[in-house]
């Protein structure tokens, strides 16, 4: 059974996430930067009335920032336990939504990956290339998360 993902781009590597976490995707608008915060969160922002830290993935995957600005969000539903949380990845750009089969989800080697792999759930390849895949639960660990939400009053 083909599932959907939303395509994202982060430098010259190319990034999906499952469209059934995906809430929203927008243009990085109105950030309110909160102090103390890690050196990944970029900021928060209202989201439909909910408060929701907006997470740089560039820091977070220690890449070297690229040459386009990263301005866009997308908003994902992270599950912590037994709690949903809400979180805005910022990305460079959303490119388009591709579909394809568990089964072709690669396994993410061991070795030379520079970022923790347990972030991603695998590699899928379209058109010769590698697409990473995000599991958006383990982008920020539990301990993190606990961190985002103690500056993040729900």
């Amino acid at each position: 059974k083909k599932r959907s993902y939303v395509n994202f781009s982060l430098g010259n590597e190319s990034f999906a996430i499952i469209v059934s976490r995906v809430l929203e995707i927008q243009p990085l608008e109105q950030l309110t930067c909160v102090p103390n915060a890690s050196g990944y969160v970029k900021g928060i922002l209202n989201f439909r009335g909910a408060i929701v830290p907006v997470i740089n993935l560039h820091k977070r995957f220690n890449f070297q920032p690229g040459n386009v600005e990263s301005n866009m969000v997308i908003v994902v539903e992270v599950l912590n336990q037994e709690n949903s949380v809400l979180m805005g990845l910022l990305v460079d750009e959303v490119t388009d939504v591709i579909e394809f089969e568990m089964k072709d989800i690669q396994a993410v080697p061991e070795i030379g990956i520079k970022y923790n792999p347990e972030y991603l759930e695998g590699f899928v390849e379209q058109n010769g290339r590698f697409i990473m895949i995000l599991n958006p639960d383990k982008v920020l660990s539990v301990s993190e998360l606990a961190e985002v939400n103690s500056v993040t009053p729900a």
